[in-house]
């Protein structure tokens, strides 16, 4: 039997296993994808990437064609309405519309959180993306209809068999470590490792159709909410798939949702004129690609990894599709495991770094899991400020939407108090605070002994901080006609990066030492009046932290490893006994010393 022999194996072709076969290439680690897929996604499935995700894929240079395709933010409104169709008294009638995703009044907290803002594109258009760049970055292709059907690993690394079902023969890959992002069908299972949580809560049905129903559509959104008392299916939902992103797009995504306890289901020859009965247009003419039916789960398995074998994505965690977190997740997932193994690989980091992965991630994605439950139990507070009771007779729910929309005092009542209830759908659709505001703990992290910031219960507000185990603030720096992001300092390597300020040469010296100590390539600035690079919007100095002799190391996945407020006696020690604590390289060397826990200097 032929055998191969990778760096890392990764057991599925998602968009977790492709981020993470191009995080892997571009760090220079081999690496092998398979998936027993014949291609690609062919349902739009997961369509919103937030500036978390999309930050990283700026990192590893795929932001740029997302963008292209994607929709533009203008568009990234919400809608509620009764139907589409219909001349009914309570039909094509507007019950809601808002901003969302750092639309509208959010867009500033947006542009000052990140360097990019989120978009929306439908999976069946970004895994092509992905596969591509990862064929074109990668010493090996991607291989689809090729299945992992067995694997032993043993100290050394992982044999797996794979068969390829084109060609109708089997093959041996030995790696020496193992990522299974196959969303759970094979790699967890076969480890006894099965994802836990609140399962099967709601069966989803979701057709991919081509429909013109640009003369129906009240306007541009990114997803368009169905509710009407008299329909026997009370609540659908449509997001474009594109490729315009305007009510004249030609293909979406609806999607219905099930009560588990419901028997009767819709079947595959149900789902166009389902779809006719919800907006209330008989004749709509309608070409059906695909449905899928599957369950909405907020589920997390109780490890992510098995010796050399890690799990990713739906292979670690599961969760409902509402504020879009399941696809993102996955991609901080890629995103965090892939420098670590690439560090430890080329012997940068010792074998003990890769335990931070699971002690960093687990947390995160069991975080999302829960506010995915959240959320989805949130929808149930739209119904309910419109006036709609659950249970409650048609005749009941039809006149609440009545009064609803009625020109009266009690009419206009109504509405307010909608106004005020949909506010609180910002958990779903400007959940800013969630998406950006990861806390790690664990061993690839230095604690300065300082207190976490609050965390918003809504979600909606994110609080930059550089305390350890944060994400590293967004903030545009410029050097001559050069203009950067803080982020961009680490570039698509595994190389750190190191902020002080004008005062703060010392660092930037401990850091070249460090560098050549450790065989750890750094990139030491500093930021201020004066200085290699100037704070072009007063972002850094609003959310650094530190004084002018302080300084923050960051990783290169943008979150800080490190700080200290001030100066400390020994900075050289300091920097290099930080790096030897994150990379777990302390065997022969102390770790670091504390860090400076002065206020910084007034200025």
């Amino acid at each position: 039997m032929e055998l191969l022999e990778v760096d890392v194996l990764v057991v599925g072709g998602g968009a977790c296993g492709l981020t993470s076969s191009i995080v892997l290439s571009g760090l220079g680690i081999d690496n092998l994808v398979v998936e027993m897929r014949k291609g690609t996604s062919d349902l739009p499935k997961a369509h919103y990437y937030n500036q978390r995700t999309m930050e990283i894929f700026r990192q590893h240079g795929i932001a740029a064609e997302v963008f292209d395709k994607g929709m533009p933010m203008a568009n990234c409104t919400v809608r509620y309405v009764t139907s589409l169709g219909g001349d009914g008294e309570l039909d094509k009638r507007e019950l809601l519309c808002f901003d969302a995703f750092g639309g509208g009044p959010r867009r500033r907290a947006s542009e000052r959180a990140a360097a990019v803002p989120a978009t929306h594109l439908p999976q069946l258009g970004l895994e092509p993306i992905l596969r591509r760049i990862a064929d074109e970055r990668g010493a090996r292709t991607v291989r689809f209809q090729h299945e992992m059907v067995a694997f032993e690993q043993d100290a050394e690394g992982v044999t797996a068999t794979i068969q390829d079902h084109a060609a109708g023969k089997a093959y041996q890959v030995r790696a020496k470590y193992m990522i299974g992002s196959d969303g759970g069908r094979a790699v967890g299972p076969a480890l006894n490792i099965h994802r836990e949580g609140r399962e099967k809560l709601a069966v989803l049905v979701s057709a991919h159709i081509t429909a013109d129903i640009s003369d129906y559509i009240p306007g541009d959104a990114m997803i368009t909410h169905i509710i009407h008392p008299e329909s026997r299916f009370r609540w659908g939902v449509f997001v474009p798939v594109g490729p315009q992103w305007s009510k004249h797009c030609p293909q979406w995504q609806f999607s219905f949702a099930y009560h588990p306890n419901e028997t009767e289901r819709l079947t595959a020859k149900d789902i166009v004129p389902a779809i006719r009965e919800s907006m209330r247009l008989p004749d709509l003419d309608v070409t059906l690609h695909k449905v899928n039916e599957w369950w909405a789960e907020a589920t997390v398995t109780p490890k992510f990894r098995e010796g050399r074998i890690f799990l990713a994505g739906d292979a670690a965690h599961r969760v409902i599709p509402t504020s879009g977190l399941g696809l993102n997740t996955a991609i901080h997932d890629a995103h965090n495991l892939g420098w670590k193994l690439a560090a430890t690989l080329k012997g940068e980091a010792g074998e003990e770094l890769l335990d931070s992965y699971e002690a960093e991630r687990l947390p995160a994605c069991a975080r999302n899991a829960e506010w995915s439950w959240f959320t989805f139990q949130n929808h149930l507070m739209v119904e309910m400020g419109l006036g709609l009771m659950p249970g409650a007779p048609e005749e009941a729910n039809v006149q609440a939407i009545r009064d609803y929309l009625s020109d009266t005092t009690y009419g206009e009542m109504l509405r307010a108090r909608a106004a005020e209830v949909a506010g609180t759908q910002r958990t779903e659709y400007g959940a800013l605070g969630v998406e950006l505001g990861s806390q790690y703990e664990g061993n690839a992290i230095v604690p300065d002994g300082s207190p976490a910031p609050a965390i918003d219960p809504m979600g909606d507000t994110y609080t930059p901080t550089t305390r350890p185990g944060h994400r590293l603030p967004h903030a545009w720096f410029e050097k001559g006609s050069l203009r950067i992001s803080s982020h961009d300092l680490t570039g698509a390597t595994e190389r750190f990066s190191l902020i002080t300020g004008a005062r703060g040469g010392a660092w930037v010296e401990a850091a070249e030492k460090a560098s050549a100590t450790l065989g750890i390539e750094i990139k030491a600035i500093q930021v201020g009046v004066g200085c290699d690079y100037a704070d072009a919007s007063g972002l850094w100095d609003e959310s650094k932290e530190i004084g002018e002799d302080g300084a923050v190391l960051v990783r290169p996945d943008n979150f800080v490893a490190y700080r200290s407020l001030n100066m400390v006696k020994d900075p050289a020690s300091a920097i290099e006994g930080a790096l030897r604590t994150v990379l777990s390289r302390n065997a022969d060397k102390k770790a670091a010393p504390a860090a400076a826990k002065r206020q910084p200097a007034l200025a």
